[in-house]
């Protein structure tokens, strides 16, 4: 092939011909004209050119603008399409100057030849800072003007001094359907008016009370909320009729609160209407509170507190369980319920304790743990406590797994056989259906001790038992044949007191 086609351009018009085919038959002419080589030329049809605008503008949709404006070099027709590209989506992963620099300039050039009237969505993330205010309004004054419906802005800024306030002009706003910010203060001054907003995510902001009212007020087609790691406000009074996902991931500690010695900082959730509560991250001293969630249905617990008494070997964590069994009280009618491993460890404490635990109604229970020594105690209790349970999922890990009750609390645990522990105490499964394990860890030799006793008791005691199913073995861990052999031929040879139960191995 000669240097001059590496450099050609595609036309849109012309034949594709592959230079590398090359055929050896042969004409022959009524003269027995010796046999001549020839190259054939295949027209293949330009596929890539065939594709109509709209559905490459699709395609340009799950891009981020830097890879949807080097689509310009493929063919003369794309030099501009890219303009028409309904989704704005910049990111920039640099810190220096120079590279914030650079980015502002390649949004500000893209938004100037940015053709469409209506804009689908509009996202930026970058590493910001209180002089770049006016870039950012400049930006959101076009999401105004453009009726962007689903807007993400996250500012990666070096603590709360540098949070970036949504400007005026975007809190009466009829098109906005979702919403995202991150380290970006709400100051209406005149109230909030988004009538379309159904998704709604503040993560890193000052909170209060006005703020949550105005939020509830004025999203009347609001159906789900987030507040991650926010700060400021001690009660989330949700009064709105149309949320129903309420998740409350973390609180962000402050300085002058790490310096406050006070361990009974009351953070209360109130949500007459949420039928589905998450609550997850790290709350540090805060004692969590629901208040009017009867209309609950589904409710996750995966959080974890950070407090000094941790760090003292006299500690009886009786504030951890006073928490923990208010929460489950309340929690007490929910269909569907998750919990995470500090929960599972603080139940562990009632346990041993010899306390006992509310009675639940909910039918499927969820735990995200690896279900270590620290944990197996509480999902005894747990189960006890869940007499009506149907379903039972064991998932990955939690995110937060690695934070535990202290290490006073571990050093108890040490002791602990989870191996034994189903052999000398009862298994509460009487009306589980469906037993369903989404980890591959379980196969590891350590954890697959822990688990197999577990799994012994359910087969054993599971009446109405109907499906256990386990993670196929797959790259997700390695594990030898002959591993596999021996897993698959000990769970099989567990007795089962339901004719009904199989054991199933799914990807």
């Amino acid at each position: 092939m000669s240097d001059s086609s590496h450099g050609r351009e595609i036309d849109d018009d012309s034949p594709q011909i592959s230079p590398y085919y090359c055929s050896n038959t042969y004409d022959q002419s009524d003269d027995d004209e010796p046999i001549s080589w020839k190259i054939r030329k295949i027209e293949r049809p330009d596929r890539l050119s065939a594709l109509t605008d709209p559905l490459v503008l699709h395609i340009l949709s799950y891009l981020r603008m830097e890879e949807v404006r080097r689509t310009a070099i493929l063919s003369k027709r794309w030099r501009l399409l890219w303009t028409s590209a309904h989704n704005l989506v910049f990111r920039c992963t640099g810190k220096s100057h120079y590279s914030v620099t650079a980015f502002i300039t390649s949004v500000d050039d893209t938004l100037l030849l940015s053709k469409p009237n209506k804009l689908n969505k509009f996202s930026v993330e970058f590493r910001y800072s209180k002089k770049l205010v006016k870039c950012v309004n400049k930006w959101m004054l076009f999401v105004h003007n453009k009726y962007v419906e689903e807007l993400e802005l996250y500012l990666m800024t070096r603590g709360s001094d540098n949070f970036y306030n949504l400007p005026q002009i975007l809190y009466s706003n009829a098109c906005f359907r979702e919403m995202s910010l991150c380290n970006c203060n709400l100051v209406p001054k005149e109230g909030i008016n988004w009538p379309s907003l159904k998704v709604l995510v503040i993560r890193k902001a000052e909170l209060n009370s006005d703020i949550v009212d105005a939020i509830c007020s004025g999203c009347p087609s609001l159906e789900s909320l987030k507040f991650s790691m926010c700060y400021g406000v001690n009660l989330f009074k949700i009064n709105s009729e149309s949320v129903k996902k309420l998740v409350i991931s973390g609180y962000w500690q402050q300085v002058h609160d790490e310096l406050d010695d006070d361990d009974d900082a009351e953070l209360i959730i109130d949500a007459r209407n949420i039928t589905s509560l998450e609550i997850e991250g790290c709350f540090h001293k805060k004692i969590v509170l629901l208040e009017n969630v009867s209309a609950l249905v589904h409710a996750k617990l995966d959080f974890f507190r950070t407090t000094d008494d941790y760090e003292s070997y006299h500690s009886d964590f009786k504030i951890d369980e006073d928490i923990l069994r208010d929460l489950l009280v309340l929690l007490g009618d929910v269909e569907k319920l998750s919990v995470g491993s500090w929960c599972l460890q603080v139940l562990h404490m009632i346990e041993t304790k010899n306390s006992s635990c509310p009675r639940m109604r909910c039918k499927e229970l969820t735990l995200n743990s690896r279900l270590t020594n620290m944990e197996f105690p509480g999902l005894a209790i747990l189960l006890q406590s869940c007499p009506l349970v149907e379903v039972l999922n064991i998932s990955d890990e939690s995110a937060f797994e690695e934070y535990s009750v202290g290490w006073s609390f571990t050093w108890r645990t040490d002791e602990f056989s989870a191996k034994k522990y189903w052999i000398t105490r009862p298994c509460w499964v009487l009306n589980l259906k469906t037993l369903r394990i989404d980890s591959p860890w379980i196969y590891e030799i350590l954890y697959f001790e822990y688990i197999s006793t577990f799994l012994q008791a359910v087969l054993k005691n599971g009446l109405v038992l109907q499906k256990v199913i386990l993670p196929s073995f797959t790259d997700r861990t390695w594990i030898s044949p002959r591993r596999h052999t021996i897993v698959a031929e000990m769970l099989l040879s567990f007795p089962r007191s339901s004719k009904d139960a199989v054991i199933l191995f799914s990807g």
